[in-house]
């Protein structure tokens, strides 16, 4: 997994300090946890008819915005937006909006842990990108680690965990999937081109709310927000957006797309553990073992150089 993680992830100069994978591996398993709390608010609102799409819009021009002062404080790099670097900054924009559209479409038609859970086959597409690029198979500990989180999964979603999958959750959860793997690679090629996380995050955050214009303006986005559940689209826009994603983006500089994303599931396990709680979808014995796999293959990913 070297060379994936010398010509996929980590800096130009070589394998990154210990210190900095640590805190890249820290800043993933918080963003992972503030978006497993976000599942469960999600599918309250929806519970309360507010539409995905109106989520989707609020939480990106909402949560962009906030980051427009931050990244203008820091300061830009000459040259972050030069225009070679536009095209993929239009499309990480556009794959953004993908990924909470489907994911939050799949959370309104199949549930919290059957969304989460099939959103996370992602590290699988990442891995094999990764392995091509490098023309290498990924380590032995990798491999470990998505066989482990594959297995887990099969576990929460599959029928024979409990759960059935309807052909509606099935189609978005998947399209979460591969939303989710293009906007890893994709900001992790930014990331190590220059671009600083909390830019990255406002401008993608912000240009990705646009993609709903045509569907309701961002004054009408926000002038439509029901009093009551203002607090909650707050929380979903700042805590689980803008602060997690530019979190998630900060680490790709230094973790290689495949080891963030295993990392990452603590996710789902936490939204299914809150969702049970909160929301009364309980888990069986077999899909509280899928959890306890997962929770092993997020601990080989940290383990990974």
């Amino acid at each position: 997994m070297a060379g994936a993680a010398k010509a996929v992830a980590a800096p130009a100069a070589g394998s990154p300090r210990p210190a900095r994978r640590t805190a890249a591996v820290l800043q993933v398993l918080t963003a992972a946890a503030l978006w497993g709390v976000n599942g469960v608010v999600a599918r309250a609102l929806f519970q309360r008819a507010v539409d995905p799409g109106h989520l989707v819009q609020v939480r990106m021009l909402v949560g962009g915005l906030a980051l427009v002062p931050l990244a203008l404080a820091r300061g830009v790099a000459p040259g972050a937006f030069a225009p070679r670097r536009l095209p993929a900054l239009a499309l990480y924009a556009l794959l953004l909006a993908a990924v909470q559209l489907t994911y939050f479409q799949a959370i309104a038609a199949a549930g919290v842990a059957v969304a989460i859970f099939l959103q996370y086959t992602a590290p699988l597409l990442v891995a094999a990108f990764e392995a091509v690029r490098a023309r290498r198979l990924p380590s032995p500990l990798v491999a470990a680690a998505l066989a482990t989180a594959s297995a887990g999964s099969a576990l929460l979603v599959l029928p024979g965990g409990g759960v059935r999958v309807p052909a509606a959750g099935l189609a978005w959860g998947l399209g979460a999937a591969f939303a989710f793997a293009s906007a890893t690679v994709t900001a992790g090629e930014l990331r190590r081109g220059g671009l600083g996380a909390i830019p990255l995050l406002a401008v993608g955050l912000t240009l990705g709310s646009l993609v709903f214009v045509p569907v309701r303006t961002p004054w009408q986005a926000l002038a439509s927000i029901p009093p009551a559940d203002v607090p909650y689209f707050l929380y979903v826009a700042l805590l689980a957006s803008a602060l997690p994603f530019t979190l998630y983006a900060a680490a790709l500089a230094v973790l290689p797309g495949s080891v963030a994303m295993l990392l990452a599931m603590l996710e789902p396990v936490l939204a299914a553990a809150l969702a049970w709680v909160a929301l009364g979808e309980a888990l069986s014995p077999l899909q509280l073992a899928g959890g306890a796999l997962i929770l092993g293959a997020i601990a080989l990913a940290a383990r990974v150089k």
